[in-house]
């Protein structure tokens, strides 16, 4: 890959990475509207136990999206330069 490809993906990568933060600040802010509302209208506990697995399940997604899109590519094995057989 050269250089021009190379940054095209670091870009593409950054892009998306501030996309996830954007989308979790939103979700972030969701959570937090759902829970005044539930506070101020005496919510029964089924609403908090679903809200806290809903919440809990958006968590370990986004986790798994941010893991993979920070993850790097894994380069090829090099052998030792000491033990290569130079038949120049």
């Amino acid at each position: 890959m050269n250089k021009y490809e190379e940054r095209a993906v670091r870009e593409r990568k950054a892009a998306l990475r501030s996309s996830m933060t954007l989308w979790t600040a939103g979700l972030a802010l969701i959570a937090v509207v759902f829970a005044i509302i539930g506070l101020s209208s005496g919510a029964p506990s089924q609403f908090w136990s679903r809200a806290a697995l809903v919440l809990a399940i958006l968590l370990l997604a986004l986790r798994q999206i941010s893991r993979r899109l920070r993850g790097r590519t894994p380069r090829a094995a090099e052998p030792d330069p000491k033990s290569r057989l130079n038949l120049q």
